[in-house]
C-alpha cells in the first residue's frame, strides 16, 4: 500500500494541471459540457481496485472522486437487467456458460468477486437497479448497452429502470450498436446517447455525421483508433470525445493533452488530483494481473 500511495504521487505532478475532481459535474449536461477539466470515467467501477463490474467497483470509484462510472448491461434468461461485460460467465465468476442462459436468480448465486482477490469472495453480479440505487446522488453513470440484447429488448427496460430512479439527469446511455442509440432515442429522448465507435460499422465515416445521425451527444472510442482528423471535427462541432481504456501514465498524459473531453480507466486514481492530493478514503489498489488490460 505505501509503494502503490508513493507512485501515485509521484506520477501527480506529470500530469496536466487540468485534471481535477475539486468541483466535479453532478449531472450529465454538466459532464458533456466543452472545456475545462477532462473528465475522469471509472471503467467497469473501479476495476484495479475491485471486481469489474460489481457494486464493491461503483463504491470504489466513488470513494476515489471518478466523475463517471462506467458499467456494462445485458439480460439473462428471464430478462432481468444484469451487470456484467462478457456475454459468457467464465472469466468473471465461478460460473460457466452464457449470461443468456440463466435466470436472474440463477446469476445471482455466482461468485463474481473471488476471482479478482480472496477478501472479495462472495461478490454477486449486481442488477442494474442495484448499480443505480448505489450511484444515484453520488456519482453519474455511464450505462453500456451490450449488443447482445439489443433485439430481446433490453433498451426499454434500461429507459424505464433510469426512469423509475429519476436518473435521466445522472445517466448517459451507449453502445455499440446503432440500434440501441436508435431505440433510446425513440423510448426516452431524454435520456443522453453516446456512440462508441465501431470499427465494423463506422470505419471511413466522419464522426460528427455518425453522433448527428444517430441522435446521440457523445463519441466514445479506443485510444489506439482516434485520429487528429477525429478529434478536430468533433472539437469543431461541440462533440465531447472520450477515449478507453487508458491506465499507463504514459497514455494517460499523451491522451489529456491532446484535449480529449473524458478518459474510461480502470485506474481513475491516476488522473485525479494531479497535485497529489487523493481523497482519504481512496481505497487500495490490488497488485493484480488485470490492473493493465485494455480490454474495451
Amino acid at each position: 500500500m505505501k509503494r502503490t500511495l508513493f507512485a501515485l504521487l509521484l506520477l501527480a505532478p506529470l500530469l496536466p494541471p487540468s485534471v481535477s475532481h475539486a468541483d466535479g459535474p453532478t449531472t450529465i449536461d454538466e459532464f458533456l459540457e466543452p472545456g475545462g477539466r477532462t473528465r475522469v470515467i471509472a471503467h467497469r467501477g473501479f476495476s484495479a481496485a475491485a471486481p469489474e463490474n460489481t457494486l464493491a467497483a461503483v463504491r470504489a470509484a466513488i470513494e476515489t472522486g471518478a466523475d463517471m462510472v462506467e458499467v456494462d448491461v445485458t439480460m439473462s434468461a428471464d430478462r432481468q437487467l444484469v451487470v456484467i461485460h462478457d456475454d459468457t460467465l467464465d472469466r468473471t465468476t465461478d460460473g460457466r456458460g452464457a449470461v443468456s442462459e440463466l435466470t436472474l436468480a440463477e446469476l445471482q448465486c455466482l461468485d463474481a468477486g473471488a476471482w479478482f482477490a480472496p477478501r472479495f469472495a462472495g461478490e454477486r453480479l449486481p442488477t442494474l437497479e442495484a448499480v443505480l440505487a448505489e450511484a444515484e446522488g453520488r456519482i453519474l453513470l455511464n450505462v453500456e448497452i451490450k449488443s447482445e440484447a439489443v433485439g430481446r429488448g433490453i433498451v426499454d427496460k434500461v429507459a424505464a429502470a433510469i426512469r423509475a430512479h429519476r436518473m435521466t439527469d445522472g445517466v448517459i446511455v451507449s453502445s455499440f450498436a446503432p440500434a440501441a442509440i436508435e431505440q433510446m432515442g425513440d423510448a426516452a429522448p431524454e435520456i443522453r446517447t453516446a456512440v462508441l465507435f465501431n470499427p465494423e460499422l463506422h470505419s471511413g465515416r466522419d464522426p460528427v455525421d455518425i453522433v448527428r445521425g444517430l441522435g446521440a451527444s457523445a463519441f466514445n472510442i479506443k485510444r489506439s483508433r482516434l485520429t487528429r482528423t477525429m478529434l478536430r471535427r468533433c472539437r469543431e462541432a461541440g462533440i465531447p470525445v472520450a477515449v478507453y481504456t487508458v491506465n499507463s501514465p504514459r497514455r494517460l498524459r499523451k491522451v489529456v493533452g491532446k484535449g480529449v473531453h473524458a478518459v474510461f480507466t480502470d485506474h481513475p486514481e491516476r488522473l485525479l488530483d494531479a497535485s497529489g492530493r487523493f481523497p482519504a478514503a481512496m481505497p487500495a489498489v490490488l497488485p493484480s494481473p488485470q490492473l493493465e488490460r485494455t480490454v474495451p
